[in-house]
């Protein structure tokens, strides 16, 4: 039976469903664009088919998950993200764009920016949360979401933290020789210090918090590591200006406090920068 998503069940959604941070930002795109009767393409994520079809009453579903995430997680000792069917497939051979059958939900292994042209004009809203800041070729993939709506539908984005905040290294869950686990509510790194301090900086510092396998490792994975795309807000709100779309809402989220020493430091490192105290973006764009 049908329930609509509220806030009064918020904790029955990621209770049953293993989700977390999923629930409100799906909540936010509800009161602010709407899910109900849509053809929606998510990028970024695969929302369990009970959740979209029970709680956000779309009339279908079409998930787009990245496997070039997935190998950087692997690389660190697997998956461990939330939000994703991926740990129910167990054949990926036939995951791609072409020559899909399309469902009522549907589940694609690839990149946004490389969907093809039997998807253009089929979607009423594109709805991606927390995957923004993983995506390489940022102003194609913003393209080819344009192309895969329908005239006057929508793109919905709630994205965190991107590489400019206090924690946009992003680092995934990372135990040492001693076991210790480091991970995104728990990191070794000071706030922006992946910012304040260049690589050989950084990795110096982490040999003072564990063992030397472990700081080399997390260091190539703040810098090097495919798994984010180190832009800053700036960038995000420049790429979405120049895009096709029109901005109905583009904003700074969550921000943090920031003493104005580090702000200064910042500004003088990476001048035309700004906005560090913002950890996120919300956009809301339309297709004409």
């Amino acid at each position: 039976m049908s329930k609509r998503l509220t806030e009064a069940n918020f904790s029955e959604c990621k209770a049953k469903f293993n989700l977390s941070y999923h629930v409100p930002y799906a909540h936010a795109c509800q009161e602010l664009v709407g899910f109900e009767g849509k053809d929606v393409l998510e990028v970024g994520g695969s929302l369990p088919e009970e959740f979209v079809f029970d709680y956000l009453q779309v009339n279908s579903w079409s998930a787009v998950e990245t496997p070039d995430y997935e190998a950087a997680l692997r690389e660190v000792g697997g998956l461990s993200h939330q939000g994703t069917i991926l740990y129910k497939i167990n054949d990926f051979s036939e995951l791609g764009f072409k020559n899909r059958r399309s469902d009522k939900y549907n589940f694609f292994l690839g990149n946004i920016e490389d969907i093809t042209d039997e998807y253009y004009e089929k979607y009423d809203l594109v709805f991606s949360i927390a995957a923004f800041e993983h995506i390489h070729k940022f102003p194609l993939a913003l393209d080819k979401m344009f192309l895969c709506l329908k005239p006057s539908g929508k793109l919905f984005s709630l994205f965190a933290p991107i590489w400019s905040s206090r924690n946009g290294h992003h680092i995934p869950k990372i135990t040492d020789r001693d076991g210790k686990i480091f991970e995104f509510s728990n990191s070794p790194i000071p706030p922006w210090g992946h910012l304040l301090m260049r690589p050989a900086e950084l990795c110096d510092y982490l040999y003072s918090v564990t063992d030397k396998e472990t700081a080399d490792l997390i260091t190539y994975y703040v810098y090097q590591s495919n798994h984010i795309n180190r832009f800053f807000t700036e960038d995000y709100v420049a790429f979405i200006n120049q895009s096709y779309f029109v901005v109905n809402r583009l904003e700074g989220m969550f921000e943090d406090a920031i003493d104005p020493e580090t702000q200064e430091t910042l500004e003088i490192l990476y001048p035309g920068r700004a906005e560090f105290a913002n950890q996120g973006i919300l956009a809301i764009l339309e297709k004409p």
